[in-house]
């Protein structure tokens, strides 16, 4: 049986349709308006800028690389809204970061005793502390890793490629560190 009975956009019920735009069923539009409903009430939204319960923070980074060390400060003060200081004792908290650990791992070889496959992994070491010097945050380690296909014939091609994972990955890590940094609480000044 054919729904539509010629080219003119008449359906079989009468209501008008185009082959070339699909007809949605309004049993569709209800559910999608239902879940629509659904999350706005269970409280859901999309994640916004967080805000650190501290206005102040000194980066105290001895050795990183300064491309991580500039991402690092980038989030904390656009992402994170901190204001960095200069000097430590005229910042709320003291966020001390190890230099980045990356490793690469062979993880498979192909029949030829090649490699065709690495995990890269990338760690990153820091701890805070108020101004006082109460440990607020004790040494944490966040990492990331990825998996690498590789292939001797596009040898140009896969180097570029791993340099943009490792880029990523570097984005990662001080995404999730940004995300501990910002629910520090520090101790409050007593005021004399």
């Amino acid at each position: 049986m054919r729904w539509l009975t010629s080219w003119s956009g008449r359906t079989r019920f009468g209501v008008s349709a185009t082959p070339w735009a699909p007809v949605v069923p309004a049993g569709w539009l209800v559910i999608l308006l239902l879940c629509v409903t659904f999350l706005g009430g269970c409280g859901f939204k999309l994640r916004g800028t967080q805000h650190a319960p501290f206005q102040t923070l000194f980066l105290s980074s001895g050795g990183l690389d300064p491309n991580l060390e500039r991402e690092i400060r980038t989030a904390l003060t656009q992402e994170g809204q901190l204001r960095l200081v200069p000097q430590p004792d005229k910042a709320d908290v003291i966020v001390y970061v190890a230099p980045l650990n990356r490793s690469k791992q062979i993880l498979t070889l192909n029949a030829q005793g090649t490699v065709s496959q690495f995990t890269l992994y990338s760690r990153l070491n820091f701890r805070a502390t108020d101004n006082a010097g109460n440990e607020i945050l004790h040494p944490t380690d966040v990492s990331v890793s990825r998996l690498f296909n590789y292939n001797d014939v596009q040898i140009l091609a896969k180097t570029t490629e791993e340099q943009v994972m490792v880029r990523e990955m570097q984005h990662e890590l001080v995404r999730q560190m940004l995300n501990r940094i910002v629910t520090l609480k520090p101790t409050v000044k007593a005021e004399p």
